[in-house]
């Protein structure tokens, strides 16, 4: 058997002898890699302290009416945080920004391509010439060019 901690997993292998969910057949052969290999002997001695803090920690009792008392604390909270409930906790101006910006953009173009919201131009402020008058002042040209 290779060294586990060289291999890419043997840790596991370690951790699982440790905690005595090891095949009898790898067990064997790992206990038998442990007698000459000290820096698995090591990690192995210390996963054993750890199964054994593990196995000696007790955790603390809870009372009988420790659910009551905490539903009733947060109900107090959430009463002094009235303003919580008008505004939830969750909204931000960050989203609305993009929207507000893009809706911005819109307005400018729109203003913008819209002929009755633009100033009038110089051209558009002369009076339009109809084309029979053109033709009526070319007309008179040949005719004053005839003249003289």
């Amino acid at each position: 058997m290779g060294c586990p901690i060289e291999d890419d997993g043997g840790d596991e292998l370690i951790l699982a002898y440790t905690a005595r969910t090891l095949a009898p057949q790898q067990q064997v052969e790992l206990e038998r890699h442990l007698e000459s290999c000290a820096s698995c002997r090591e990690l192995a001695e210390a996963q054993r302290q750890v199964w054994s803090a593990l196995d000696a920690w007790s955790p603390a009792t809870v009372s009988g009416n420790f659910d009551e008392r905490l539903f009733r604390r947060i109900e107090n909270e959430e009463q002094k945080v009235w303003w919580r409930r008008l505004v939830p906790l969750s909204w931000s101006w960050r989203p609305a920004v993009p929207a507000a910006v893009a809706c911005a953009a819109l307005m400018a173009a729109f203003l913008l391509k819209s002929p009755a919201l633009l100033p009038e131009t110089q051209s558009e402020s002369q009076p339009q010439l109809e084309i029979e008058q053109v033709e009526h002042a070319l007309d008179d040209m040949d005719m004053l060019k005839q003249l003289g």
